[in-house]
């Protein structure tokens, strides 16, 4: 009977060892939204390449979900080993108060908690054992960068310009809008008429353009936070008879289909995208992790690049082939230090 004994906990110790570790990405966002349907798929394929037990929780941008999952899963104490989170409408510190003492490995993704709460959280015994890293794209750059390029798609003329923004809570939002605002208002001959938030919705955003743009006819420039926003955008701008990409520039963010066909053929005169390997580069962190190696407790990665329909970058984003990317052989160099670069990588 001991040695039979033995032999159970000497397989069940294998089992454990061999086991993959488990992961739970909670996404704020809709299962079939652009951004974060894209979120899904290249977090998925990095997963499947990483050999990673990964799910993935969806709250139907409705932030209460999240907080009733985590809820759910500390009750009946079916945490995973690792949880990816979003500081989506500023949910963290009270998803994080729900988790202090549990035995769960956190990773902070696209939008994260301030430098000083993040510092205080480190001194805490617990978090600085499970707060493992957090990898936030630079919002700031992307917003200044689509603004001088979405200037520079009109040969930098001058003009009246509408700013459509996300919301007023989100970080990613709030660092996006700053980096616009701060090149519109550095250029004397760009006049910001206003300034709106669409909450990331293509609705809300053609109500809102539609009566921007007739009490300001003769608008320029549009610059929008993300695609769908841009689609409303650009259906207002039509309803005027206005062309866009001509009477009317545009701006937006983000990888779906349908705005990487608008920046083809040029009614989406500029472009960026890029962040929404987040959630996947997180996971190859996790693998790295699970196999004893030290994270850095910040990642420092632009994520975004502007997107020229003539480039490789382009021309990955519309094949979505992620399944070749060998996420397994990413590493960091000897100063810690990842490439989140999706060009760079070997397939």
């Amino acid at each position: 009977m001991r040695k039979l004994m033995k032999v159970i906990l000497f397989f069940s110790f294998c089992c454990n060892l061999w086991a993959s570790p488990s992961v739970l990405l909670l996404n704020p966002g809709k299962e079939g939204e652009s951004f974060w349907k894209d979120v899904d798929l290249f977090a998925s394929a990095a997963a499947t390449r990483l050999d990673l037990d990964f799910k993935i929780f969806h709250a139907e941008r409705d932030n209460y979900r999240i907080i009733k999952e985590v809820e759910r899963l500390v009750k009946n104490k079916q945490l995973p080993d690792y949880l990816l989170l979003v500081n989506e409408k500023k949910i963290l510190p009270k998803l994080l108060y729900l988790l202090e003492d549990q035995d769960v490995f956190v990773i902070i993704i696209l939008n994260g908690l301030s430098t000083e709460l993040q510092s205080q959280l480190l001194k805490n015994q617990h978090w600085k054992k499970y707060l493992l890293s957090s990898l936030i794209p630079d919002n700031y750059w992307i917003g200044l960068q689509t603004a001088k390029a979405l200037h520079a798609a009109n040969n930098n003329q001058a003009g009246k310009v509408l700013l459509i923004s996300g919301d007023k809570d989100t970080p990613a939002s709030i660092q996006r809008q700053a980096g616009a605002l701060d090149y519109f208002n550095s250029q004397p001959d760009l006049k910001l008429r206003r300034l709106i938030s669409a909450h990331w919705d293509e609705q809300i955003s053609y109500a809102k353009s539609f009566t921007a743009i007739a009490r300001e006819p003769d608008l320029k420039y549009i610059w929008t936070a993300n695609d769908l926003m841009a689609f409303g955008s650009l259906d207002a701008l039509k309803m005027h008879g206005l062309q866009p990409g001509k009477d009317v520039f545009v701006s937006t963010v983000n990888t779906s289909e349908k705005v990487l066909a608008l920046r083809k053929s040029g009614e989406i005169s500029v472009l960026a995208g890029g962040h929404f390997t987040a959630a996947g580069w997180a996971l190859v962190m996790v693998s790295n992790h699970n196999k004893g190696k030290v994270l850095p407790k910040n990642v420092t990665e632009s994520l975004f690049q502007l997107i020229d329909p003539s480039s490789d970058f382009y021309d990955h984003l519309t094949r979505k082939n992620w399944n070749e990317i060998s996420f397994e052989k990413v590493l960091p160099n000897k100063q810690g230090r990842y490439n989140f670069n999706i060009d760079s990588h070997p397939k």
